[in-house]
């Protein structure tokens, strides 16, 4: 595999300089176009790995362009990174509603715009090693199939895990202290005395880096928002924020997917790679949809959490990861606890602090 490709669409040729002088001399292969509609043509074409785009251009704006590289097939699973201005709360929120990953300011920060490059690259590559995996074991389903047309209850069987293994998306938007800051959990907070209780639960979890948080609630109460909150409001704002949704990741590569893979470890293992708690080190993992986590990786989970290690597959050493773990659920867990389908033991590890959310109506 060749150098990454990254595209800075930009109408101001000093700022495509500026962005190409930082990343050309860390490998990368620049493609550069000054207006969106240039844009879209190049990423059809050259399907670049990531893209930086301006927000304010002539014509089509970023946002424009980047609803439309998210309708097309062929440039969808392109990242995107907004390139605005310092302040632009209102144009950052609008960036994530079109479909971007992330946002770097102007004017640019070498470290930054490198870290957050780097970052989702990691990502895009983890991402596709994880749907490469999905296509083998789709392929070997399928020779099962074939083999064995008269069992049909194993047949259903493997159809059902087929559709069970779809591919894992990590959200992730490593922003820095400063910028997290001007987000502030008021602006999303309401004004009830229940939503008080929840902002003071909020601000005394923000000065305690290492304590397990379960946040509960309906679907669409904010939860992830209540997550970021705390992260970006405490010591660990600087540091990564992971999102994991643990019901979208295949059972057959949850444990690659949260604690990594040393190169050979498995079929198309070619590389190392990171795990979800490896690229937390330092911040914090939100573990979202947490009751739909596989039984079988429980252990495991608790046991990185207790203990501040992780065992790579393949691997023969342990490693110490500082991760700091915030998960949530829509679901019952005491319930799922009675039904075998989640541990006990696990549970009272996660809810260390548990924040309860109301519902919208």
């Amino acid at each position: 595999m060749g150098n990454p490709q990254i595209l800075i669409v930009d109408d101001l040729p000093a700022n495509l300089k500026v962005l190409r002088d930082a990343l050309e001399p860390e490998g990368y292969n620049i493609l550069g176009a000054s207006s969106g509609e240039a844009a879209l043509k190049i990423a059809t074409g050259a399907l670049p790995d990531l893209i930086l785009l301006d927000v304010l251009m002539p014509g089509m704006d970023g946002y424009e362009v980047c609803r439309r590289l998210k309708r097309n097939e062929s440039t969808r699973h392109i990242p995107v990174i907004f390139v605005t201005v310092r302040d632009d709360k209102e144009g950052i929120l609008e960036g994530f509603r079109a479909g971007g990953v992330d946002y770097i300011t102007k004017p640019f920060e070498k470290e930054e715009v490198l870290l957050r490059v780097k970052t989702h690259l990691e990502i895009k590559l983890l991402t596709e090693m994880l749907a490469q995996r999905n296509k083998e074991l789709e392929r070997q389903a399928m020779e099962l199939k074939r083999a064995n047309q008269r069992l049909q209850q194993e047949i259903a069987r493997r159809k059902q895990a087929e559709t069970e293994r779809d591919q894992a998306e990590a959200h992730l938007s490593l922003i820095s202290h400063q910028e997290a800051k001007r987000w502030g959990i008021e602006s999303f907070i309401g004004k009830s005395k229940t939503i008080a209780g929840i902002l003071d639960d909020v601000r005394k979890l923000q000065n305690v880096g290492r304590t397990s948080v379960l946040i509960t609630g309906e679907s669409g109460t904010g939860k992830e928002l209540i997550a970021r909150a705390i992260h970006f409001g405490g010591t660990r704002a600087d540091k990564p924020f992971i999102t994991v949704n643990c019901s979208a990741i295949p059972r057959e590569l949850a444990e690659s997917a949260f604690f990594g893979h040393v190169k050979g470890a498995f079929t198309g293992a070619s590389s190392s790679r990171k795990g979800y708690f490896e690229l937390a080190d330092g911040g914090t993992l939100f573990l979202d949809e947490i009751g739909d986590m596989p039984l079988e990786l429980q252990p495991k989970i608790l046991r990185a959490i207790e203990t501040g290690t992780i065992m790579p597959v393949g691997a023969t050493r342990e490693k110490k990861v500082d991760v700091r773990i915030i998960a949530a659920t829509n679901q019952d867990l005491e319930a799922k606890i009675a039904e075998g389908t989640f541990r006990k033991d696990l549970y009272f590890r996660l809810a260390g602090f548990t924040v309860v959310v109301p519902p919208l109506r």
